[in-house]
């Protein structure tokens, strides 16, 4: 069968799952009209796991109306009038300037250029790692793996490596890693985000996003750490000439900030500053009022002038035109998609989360408070390395708001905690993007290998996310 045949048996099965769906007869609580708003979920999840992210996510768009609930005025106004997929447009342009000036490239080098690191090939692999996590955290998740990456190929070939060795494959999966946790430290990434406003949506009040910072931060960072520990003391690589590691393969020439480097990290700083402001400012200062009045999108439009305003060697720090290649329409579609729709699937004309609620409460039938957070959280877990992350907190967001609110929980700690085990999508290439990418190279990695450490690396983590996250969590919230 040729990759043009297969495509076209992806794109019958989702249409037979949208279509189909409309003439099967309701089950349990659900209604007409949410089954088929659950065939589009269904026939959404096929479809970006064996198609991409763009196309299936417009099909999604224009099946909604079909079912009868709104419109596709109101549904494109929902859509294109929401807060956050403007924000996050516009955020690309910003973290594009980021990504432009070298800085992912000045991160790689400095944190592997410490003599410290020299004849200690663990200790290594742990900076290596966390540069790639903070690279992801505050950038670009995907430049971070390419770049990153790239300096396992070097490491590898300077140290007798092979394609495929056990040591190089758990580093790039080890990146692929810090670049999963990495993009749930900050709120203004996409799986935080839209947890997030999933939250805000079923709470009525907004998520503190200086408290998220202070719990995802410690607890992402301790989840890198743990992934060392296991890669030593459990997956036990043979490390070959690397036990011998001196650094001065390090480039040294982008060691040292330039002019617009330092420019562009003290804009970021301040992009940072203004998100959590409103968590720690008194609402009665001037500068408080006026984030509350801008919002996140005007905080970072003021940004973005003030970047073209400055001229550095002649040239203005963002050129909007040509940034626009940074976007990332694959992510901008999904969320387009995915933000909406999520309200739709658990609204109460379908009848999907009284369904779910039936399904669940048996599961959960008897169990204490904690074993109910446990097994929720966990089954969020397998759920989101078989499809979208994105699609997976949000509708476990609603559920544990629906259950746990009836149970005394604190829900916002639970949340922070749902955001840290939907970004453990290492098991499967249906889990995340870059983990795609990383079952893609297959150069370097065998899929068996990735398949079994992957697995292993989930479970693991998830039980350290347990432990350490909601005692965290319990403490900061």
């Amino acid at each position: 069968m040729t990759k043009l045949q297969a495509r076209y048996i992806h794109i019958a099965i989702m249409l037979i799952l949208i279509i189909g769906f409309h003439f099967l007869p309701p089950i349990g609580t659900i209604t007409p009209v949410g089954m088929k708003i659950l065939g589009i979920f269904l026939a959404m999840l096929y479809g970006w796991t064996t198609c991409g992210m763009i196309w299936p996510s417009m099909l999604g768009m224009i099946a909604v109306p079909l079912t009868g609930l709104l419109t596709m005025k109101e549904f494109a106004a929902l859509i294109f009038g929401n807060e956050t997929l403007v924000f996050i447009i516009f955020l690309f342009f910003f973290t594009g300037v980021i990504d432009e000036v070298g800085l992912i490239n000045y991160i790689a080098n400095k944190v592997i250029s410490f003599k410290i690191l020299n004849g200690r090939p663990w200790l290594f692999s742990a900076f290596l790692l966390v540069g790639a996590y903070i690279a992801a955290a505050f950038i670009n998740i995907f430049a971070a793996i390419i770049v990153f990456w790239g300096i396992i190929y070097i490491v590898a070939e300077r140290f007798s490596f092979k394609p495929q060795d056990k040591y190089p494959t758990l580093m790039i999966m080890g990146v692929t890693l810090a670049s999963l946790i990495g993009g749930a430290v900050m709120p203004y990434k996409p799986v935080p985000i839209v947890i997030l406003k999933a939250y805000s949506t079923a709470a009525g009040v907004p998520m503190d996003f200086f408290k998220y910072i202070c719990f995802a931060l410690p607890v992402t960072f301790a989840i890198m750490i743990f992934y060392v520990l296991i890669c030593r003391f459990v997956f036990r690589p043979e490390l070959k000439e690397l036990k011998n590691l001196s650094v001065d393969f390090v480039d040294r020439n982008v060691l040292v900030l330039n002019k617009k480097q330092k420019i562009v990290i003290s804009f970021l700083a301040v992009f940072i500053f203004l998100m959590i402001a409103p968590s720690i400012l008194p609402e009665t200062w001037l500068l408080a009022q006026l984030i509350n009045q801008w919002g996140i999108i005007g905080c970072l439009f003021s940004l973005l002038i003030l970047m073209q305003w400055i001229y550095i060697d002649k040239e203005p720090l963002l050129d909007f035109i040509p940034m626009a290649k940074h976007v990332s329409w694959d992510m901008v579609m999904i969320m387009g998609f995915v933000i909406p729709f999520a309200t739709l699937f658990t609204s109460e004309e379908t009848g999907i989360k009284e369904m779910m609620i039936q399904v669940m409460q048996p599961i959960l039938a008897g169990h204490s408070p904690m074993m109910f957070v446990v097994l929720t959280l966990f089954i969020a877990t397998i759920l989101t390395n078989v499809a979208n992350n994105m699609v997976v907190g949000a509708v476990f967001t609603t559920l544990i708001f629906t259950i746990g609110t009836d149970m005394g929980l604190e829900i916002a700690p639970i949340v922070a905690v749902l955001a840290m085990c939907c970004n453990l999508a290492l098991a499967t290439p249906a889990a995340a993007p870059t983990t795609a990418l990383t079952f893609a190279n297959d150069k370097w990695c065998k899929s068996s290998d990735i398949y079994k450490y992957g697995t292993a690396t989930v479970l693991l983590s998830f039980v350290f996310t347990m432990v350490a996250g909601l005692l965290w969590a319990s403490i900061i919230y």
